[in-house]
């Protein structure tokens, strides 16, 4: 009997793990070195499927979110897939630039408890095009420590974004 359970429970839990992979191939994880990770989601712009890629800092005290998925279908999944992954919460989140991919999810995760940031330039730019804007601004260059770790923002200049 216990063997027909088990048998039973295989056939019905591999179509559910197959259907929850395909459910996520918007997201992916993956160990860059030590505690930090890089998380990648995708959207479809102008008819194209384009993939975007943020990074979390996995501490004692928390995860550290850089960036935000760029689809909000996936909002919820990183934080869950996160918390299944580590057991921990994202407890904070930086917007390195002003753009879609790295801030679509700031309200979202505001909303939600997490402390959102951003540089005073990117929050301008936010407000000026209706973004989506963080609860914290940096003046400047900022050092955070953070469980077992410091890390320090700052601005190093335009790239393809102001």
């Amino acid at each position: 009997m216990k063997h027909i359970i088990k048998t039973i429970f295989l056939f019905i839990s591999i179509p559910v793990a197959t259907l929850a992979q395909k459910a996520n191939e918007q997201l992916s994880i993956s160990q860059l070195t030590g505690d930090f990770y890089i998380f990648t989601t995708c959207q479809v712009y102008k008819g194209n499927r384009f993939p975007s890629n943020g990074m979390y800092l996995v501490t004692q005290n928390g995860v550290v979110m850089i960036d935000t998925p760029w689809d909000s279908t996936q909002f919820q999944p990183l934080l869950d897939s996160i918390k299944l992954r580590h057991n921990k919460q994202v407890v904070m989140c930086i917007a390195t630039h002003s753009h879609e991919d790295r801030t679509g999810g700031l309200e979202y995760y505001k909303k939600h408890g997490i402390k959102t940031y951003s540089t005073r330039k990117t929050d301008d730019l936010c407000k000026e095009r209706n973004g989506r804007r963080a609860s914290f601004i940096l003046s400047g260059d900022t050092v955070f420590t953070f469980g077992e770790y410091s890390f320090q923002t700052f601005y190093g200049g335009e790239g393809h974004t102001p």
